[in-house]
C-alpha cells in the first residue's frame, strides 16, 4: 500500500502563493491522521507522487503539522521553527529559528479549520499556518530542488481519518 493523492489537473505551478484551508480529524481508536500539500512535485502515475509536502497530523504528540517534508525524497527537510539552507552537495545547515517549535505549533487549532500559506519563489520556500510562520527554507542543491510542478492533495493509507481542504486560492507571483 501507498499514499495516493488528489492531482490537481490545472498544471504545474512555479512561483506562487498558494492559501488552502484544512481540517484533519483522527475518527478512528488512535485518534490519528496524516495529510499533507504536495507541491512542485511530480505526477509518478497511479495517483502516486513525489516531491515538497507541506504537512499536517492530527494527533498527539503533533511533531509534523508545518514541517517541510519531501514525499520519496528526502524526507524532512525542515522542522517546526528552523530556518534551513540545503547546500549543492545537499547539506542542511540550521541558519536561523522562527520561533521554538512548541510555541508555533499552538498556533494549529486541532480538529478545526486552519489556513496553510505556501510561498515559493525560486530555490525560496516559507510556509505558514493561521500567520505563523513554520519553516524557511533555501533549496541549494540543483540535482534535487524542485523549481516546477503539480500540486495534489495528500490522503494518507493507514487507520480511517477525516480530511477536509477548502478556500484553495493559487496566485502566480513572479521570480
Amino acid at each position: 500500500a501507498a499514499n495516493t493523492f488528489l492531482v490537481w489537473q490545472g498544471g504545474e505551478v512555479k512561483n506562487f502563493e498558494l492559501r488552502v484551508k484544512f481540517k484533519l480529524v483522527g475518527n478512528n481508536p488512535d485518534n490519528w491522521g496524516n495529510s499533507g500539500i504536495q507541491y512542485r512535485s511530480k505526477d509518478l502515475g497511479d495517483h502516486i507522487v513525489s516531491g515538497y509536502q507541506a504537512d499536517m497530523v492530527f494527533g498527539d504528540p503533533d511533531k509534523y503539522t508545518g514541517i517541510l517534508y519531501e514525499e520519496r525524497g528526502r524526507g524532512i527537510l525542515a522542522q517546526r521553527g528552523e530556518k534551513i539552507e540545503i547546500d549543492e552537495s545537499g547539506k542542511k545547515n540550521v541558519v536561523g529559528s522562527l520561533g521554538e517549535n512548541a510555541e508555533i505549533a499552538k498556533a494549529v487549532k486541532k480538529g478545526d479549520w486552519n489556513e496553510y500559506v505556501i510561498v515559493a519563489r525560486g530555490n525560496h520556500i516559507t510556509q505558514t499556518i493561521n500567520g505563523t510562520q513554520t519553516i524557511d527554507l533555501v533549496d541549494k542543491e540543483s540535482a534535487k530542488a524542485a523549481k516546477e510542478g503539480i500540486l495534489a492533495l495528500q490522503i494518507h493509507m493507514g487507520p480511517p481519518m477525516t480530511v477536509q481542504f477548502k478556500d484553495i486560492k493559487l496566485t502566480e507571483l513572479k521570480p
